[in-house]
């Protein structure tokens, strides 16, 4: 079971192939030098796929997407989404998945799960902003943030998407490398944290 878990998960891994002048979801609520160091140092981001933290967090995504309906809404999961936003000088493409998109007829919500260490601060600013950012990605009006922790599970709704000019301004500062990191608190979680010279 290890063996075939660790190597679907470098497979994986490996298999993704980032495309020029396209930023992720994810990109928008990290530590823009991740981007850089992703390529630079790939050693290390490959050894974060057998991070156990990281590995329990996909089982639980994959258990809750094997559900074909949840109280009458259609589950969809995995779902891509892209955009296109105008920097002035070039246009960039904004691209995500979404966990689960809940559907029924017209309504759609956008299901965004997150396992977590502990309880403290549910619900964090990034998982906050990132699924705001699906709400902008996919013109939904309504997301729930699922955690999983060792103590409880529990939702957030979310119901403010954020704007172009936030989603633009997330975009220019991963451009510029400008906050690096993004959040106080990611250095002591970054793989990357060994080489970096704006480690706090």
């Amino acid at each position: 079971m290890v063996e075939f878990l660790a190597k679907k998960r470098v497979e994986d891994y490996l298999s993704h192939q980032r495309e020029k002048d396209t930023f992720y979801v994810t990109d928008l609520v990290r530590c823009p030098l991740k981007l850089v160091y992703e390529e630079k140092f790939r050693e290390l981001a490959i050894a974060e796929v057998y991070n156990p933290s990281t590995l329990m967090g996909e089982l639980i995504h994959m258990g809750l997407e094997t559900f074909n309906e949840i109280e009458g809404y259609k589950v969809i999961s995995e779902v891509e989404g892209e955009k296109e936003v105008n920097l002035g000088e070039k246009v960039v493409k904004i691209k995500g998945r979404a966990d689960i998109i809940l559907q029924k007829g017209e309504e759609k919500i956008i299901v965004e799960i997150k396992s977590a260490r502990g309880d403290k601060g549910l619900p964090h600013k990034h998982h906050l902003m990132q699924l705001q950012a699906y709400l902008w990605l996919f013109g939904a009006k309504k997301g729930i943030l699922f955690y999983v922790t060792p103590e409880r599970f529990t939702e957030f709704t979310v119901d403010k998407p954020l704007d172009e000019a936030t989603i633009i301004k997330l975009v220019q500062e991963n451009i510029s490398l400008s906050p690096s990191p993004r959040f106080a608190w990611e250095c002591e979680y970054c793989v990357f944290s060994i080489v970096c010279p704006n480690k706090k």
